[in-house]
Formats: structure tokens, C-alpha cells, sequence
């Protein structure tokens, strides 16, 4: 069954590689109809990486993640995307990957949550319309921000992507010196860290260009979002939360969860300590980077993408916890647009992400000879890209599987 699906794929690639495949600009037709059939992996890096070299017809320089339509429309009025790519495996809502005329540029849309992430990442780095290994990925999205470390706007940029594995208890039932229903796997106990591991609990990027992304950034102005947005930051009465928006090194969590209150930022914040033995500061709540890293990372081990060259910029759309909403309250808080720094979140994805983006563009041999490699370890937890576990900072010898 393997051997067949193998050669069906390679027929469908020869066909491509002829004339029975037509191209027109934005789009590819097979017998009619928009879409083009991805070959099976190869079992080989070099084979891999062959294949789809010599299938590629797009290598763009720069690739923009969004995870829904309000990430996406900022930068689809921003720059000029001519080019609509039906790629199978897409969300059913965000089928195409948008290019600018020159295919310099392009631009994909997840889906929310982590599974929409996951599989749309898996099939955009696997279809052969694309070499993607000289690509710079640029993750744009919003997030939930712990007001202990970031305010409403802030524009964060992230080393480290802690996914939240853990066991959780119903909150009535947990042993009574607790604050929170949740510990770490292999455990009984919120202190002890996690004998179980899946090995998406952590992934570390690219140390050197998310410095860069800062550096570029911190040159900007930021949207401060609306007076209602100011009045509610003043409702802290510490910084950074009653402080205006700025440009943030710091880590974000993935959950599919949606979650608020001061407990559960708390907690979430020490198992990022915990798990990364102290190395990785939480700031910021979303719901598909852990997703997108691990589709990555599969995708770097057989030369399909390059993951020193992912950039992850999350900004702050609403606060993990607040006073101001407690009791029934709480309920209100996910959909008040009194709090909810959406707006100006939205504007700062752009703002904070086109320094960067144009540096690349307009400098792509200096970032492509290695000017900003990496000399931090980089990858997920069990090493899949065979790095120098020598450097790396957090992490156990002795760990297991669930």
C-alpha cells in the first residue's frame, strides 16, 4: 500500500513536471480543478529534500503565519498578496496560501486551536509547490498577557514555546493547600517535575533572531489602543500592566483552554519555571504555537524547512486576570470591550513585525550566509534535530513516556 501511494505520488509529480499540469499565476489546475497532490515523504532526508527541490516551483523569502481572519486582514492591507495557492490539507475557511507578485513574500491562515495549527503547517511544508528550507517563518497572532509581565498591546517576542501538559483535577477536590487543579505528569505533586514526557512541552528558538526581531521593533511606535483601553490598564496599580505598550522579550504558553483568573496565571507561570528549570519567563496565552513548532520541527528533520529561521511574535489583546472581574463577573470578561486591547493588538502584529520582514527582504544574503544563526540549542524536548544537547539549559536526563 506504501509502494503504491509512492508511485501514484511520483506519477502525479511527473505529470506536474510536463505538460499535463497547467500553471497559471496564483493558482495550479490538475484536470480542472485547484489543487495539487503532495507526495508521500520519503523515508530520507536526502531523498526528501531532492524531491522537493526539483518539484518546488515557489521559495519565498518570507512566510507569514495568522491563525484567524483578524490577524490575517492587517497584513493582507498591508502588503500587496496578488497570488491565491489552493494547498491540500488547508483549512476548509482558509484554503489558499496568499503570495505578492514576485512570490517573495506569502501568507497562510491556520485556523484557531491546535489542531487546525498542526495540520495546516504539516501540509503547507510537505507540498512540493513550495521549497520552503531558505524560507523565514514570521508567526503573527494575538494573545492573552499576564499582566505581571506585559500590558494591553505589548508586542512580545518569544524564545521558548511551553505547551500545558498536565494532569488537572476538578478544582472542588483538589487537596486543600492548593490553589489550582493542575500537576505535572508522573507526578503528585505541583512542585515535582514531570516524569511523563510527551516531548512538545517545550520547543527553544532561535535565540539570536528573535534578538534581532527585537532590536528592529523596539525602533517603532506602538498603537496604545483606545482610552478605554488606557483607563482599564490604570486599574493595576503595578507595572507593566498600567504602563503603556512596548516591545517584550518573553515566552508564551499554548493551550487550547481558553482560561482566566489570577490562580491559573500563577500556576501556569511557575510550571513554566518548573519545566524549563528557570530558564523561560511566560507572558503570553495562545492556543496554536506548541501546534505549529511541532509540525515544524518534523518538517526540519528531513530539510523541508530550516527551524533557526522561525520568528514568533504574539500581541497582547486582553489581560489573563483582572480584579475588576470577580465571582459571576468573570463570565463578562472574555467578551468586554472595555478591557480588550484587540484593536490596537491587531495594528501591533504589522507594526512590530515589518522592520523585520523588510530587513529580511531587503537583506535576504545576509540573513541567508548565517549572520544570525543560532549558538542556543534549538528544537523540542527529545532533540529530534540532533543538537548540541551540551548547551541546552533546561530539560532532564531522566524522563519517560507516557
Amino acid at each position: 500500500m506504501i509502494f503504491l501511494s509512492f508511485v501514484l505520488a511520483f506519477v502525479t509529480a511527473v505529470l506536474a513536471k510536463n505538460d499535463n499540469i497547467t500553471y497559471h499565476p496564483g493558482t495550479v489546475v490538475v484536470n480542472h480543478t485547484t489543487t495539487f497532490t503532495a507526495p508521500f515523504p520519503a523515508q530520507t532526508s536526502g531523498l526528501n529534500k531532492v524531491w522537493y527541490e526539483e518539484n518546488a516551483i515557489h521559495s519565498p523569502k518570507v512566510f507569514i503565519i495568522n491563525m484567524f481572519t483578524l490577524e490575517r486582514e492587517p497584513f493582507l492591507e498591508t502588503y500587496n498578496f496578488t497570488h491565491n495557492i489552493t494547498v491540500p490539507g488547508l483549512s476548509t475557511i482558509y484554503p489558499t496560501v496568499k503570495c505578492t507578485e514576485d512570490y517573495d513574500m506569502c501568507q497562510v491562515t491556520t485556523g484557531e486551536g491546535e489542531i487546525n495549527a498542526a495540520v495546516t503547517i504539516s501540509s503547507l511544508t510537505m507540498n512540493p509547490l513550495f521549497d520552503l528550507s531558505q524560507t523565514f517563518f514570521i508567526i503573527a497572532g494575538i494573545a492573552g498577557c499576564s499582566p505581571r509581565v506585559a500590558t494591553l498591546a505589548d508586542a512580545t517576542f518569544s524564545r521558548y514555546i511551553i505547551q500545558i501538559l498536565e494532569y488537572e483535577v476538578d478544582a472542588r477536590e483538589m487537596p486543600e493547600n492548593w490553589t489550582t487543579g493542575y500537576f505535572p505528569f508522573g507526578t503528585d505533586n505541583y512542585t515535582e517535575y514531570p516524569e511523563n514526557i510527551y516531548g512538545t512541552e517545550i520547543f527553544e528558538l532561535n535565540a539570536a533572531l528573535r534578538n534581532r526581531a527585537v532590536e528592529l521593533a523596539a525602533k517603532v511606535h506602538l498603537d496604545n489602543g483606545t482610552k478605554a483601553n488606557e483607563a482599564f490598564r490604570e486599574t493595576y496599580d503595578y507595572a507593566p500592566a498600567n504602563s503603556t505598550p512596548r516591545v517584550v522579550k518573553c515566552d508564551s504558553l499554548t493551550s487550547d483552554t481558553y482560561w482566566f483568573g489570577e490562580d491559573l496565571d500563577e500556576s501556569f507561570a511557575n510550571y513554566t519555571k518548573l519545566i524549563t528549570n528557570g530558564t523561560a519567563e511566560y507572558c503570553a496565552t495562545q492556543q496554536e504555537d506548541s501546534a505549529t513548532m511541532e509540525a515544524m520541527v518534523r518538517a526540519a528533520r528531513f530539510g523541508l524547512v530550516d527551524f533557526s529561521r522561525i520568528v514568533v511574535l504574539r500581541t497582547c489583546s486582553d489581560f489573563t486576570y483582572s480584579d475588576d472581574y470577580t465571582g459571576r463577573n468573570t463570565t463578562y470578561f472574555f467578551d468586554d470591550v472595555y478591557q480588550g486591547g484587540i484593536s490596537a493588538s491587531l495594528t501591533n502584529l504589522v507594526v512590530a513585525s515589518r522592520p523585520l520582514i523588510k530587513d529580511i527582504l531587503r537583506n535576504f544574503e545576509v540573513y541567508n550566509n548565517g549572520t544570525y544563526a543560532p549558538d542556543n540549542y534549538i528544537g523540542d524536548y527529545f532533540n529530534s534535530l540532533d543538537f548540541d544537547l551540551g548547551i541546552r539549559t533546561w530539560g532532564s536526563s531522566e524522563w519517560g513516556t507516557a
